[in-house]
């Protein structure tokens, strides 16, 4: 199966949606719950971006796979689960893992395979740009989206040496226009979460790494967004994996009240053009 591209995407009979699915770590359970309301709403997502945890979540739904399939495939996750002990002297842990994850549901894919257009963000650790993967290994590219720097190793792609792309672009809005979208939908979750207190070093990465994607998620949403939708995780924190069930009941909430809202910045579009 090919891509899908703006350009043979052929005469238009509806806006194109495009949705954002922003970083959080173990918050990101909260974007099954989001899609699932859009789906049984009927709302279809026509392009797709990920950065981080939403880089999984965006990779599967590009791939097809249905949000009931996704709960089936990533509720079992904890931490041990999508860790390995590394033998880089550049991170503690590697995530190798999650690129299996991808590899035993898709099998060795390629983003350009994806059914709708897919954009995967993350950093170059060498010159601190960001780095939009619009092709090329799909495991790979969500691994290094998920490469928290310092905890786990970067991931080589091509010539680059990439890393989590929340440092650069949280919810990476700007790919979504690049790729065709009309209507845009940023999907974060939290800007100020209490953070926790520091008391190894590893609290002290986590801590400047969450400082950072802060800031970069503020940038990412002046990047022109019709809504944005941020469940209520003001009492989730992003390590706890046992928060799973109850953050994906937040995100669909979030996403049920965003439904109407879609809808309108969808009709809206349509009137305007």
């Amino acid at each position: 199966m090919t891509a899908v591209s703006t350009a043979d995407a052929g005469p238009r009979t509806a806006p194109r949606l495009g949705v954002a699915l922003g970083g959080g770590a173990v918050l990101g359970f909260s974007h099954l719950g989001i899609l699932q309301a859009l789906h049984e709403a009927g709302i279809e997502i026509h392009v797709i971006s990920g950065t981080s945890a939403g880089a999984l979540v965006a990779a599967l739904h590009a791939f097809g796979v249905s949000p009931d399939r996704m709960h089936e495939l990533l509720i079992p996750l904890t931490w041990r689960k999508v860790s390995r002990f590394s033998a880089s002297s550049l991170g503690l842990l590697s995530n190798e893992s999650i690129g299996d994850i991808l590899d035993d549901e898709l099998g060795p894919r390629h983003i350009e395979d994806a059914q709708i257009p897919l954009a995967i963000i993350t950093a170059d650790v060498h010159s601190g740009e960001i780095v939009v993967l619009k092709e090329g290994p799909l495991a790979d590219a969500v691994r290094a989206s998920t490469a928290i720097p310092g905890i786990y190793a970067p991931v080589r792609v091509g010539d680059r040496v990439l890393v989590d792309g929340g440092i650069v672009a949280n919810v990476p809005v700007r790919p979504l226009h690049e790729l065709g979208a009309d209507v845009v939908v940023a999907a974060t979750l939290g800007e100020a979460l209490p953070f926790q207190p520091v008391r190894t070093l590893v609290g002290v990465l986590t801590n400047a790494f969450l400082i950072a994607v802060y800031s970069a998620t503020r940038l990412d949403l002046m990047e022109g967004v019709d809504l944005v939708i941020t469940p209520d995780l003001q009492v989730y924190n992003h390590w706890d994996v046992r928060q799973r069930d109850e953050l994906i009941a937040k995100g669909r909430l979030a996403g049920e009240a965003a439904v109407p809202q879609i809808r309108n910045a969808l009709d809206s579009f349509s009137r305007s053009v």
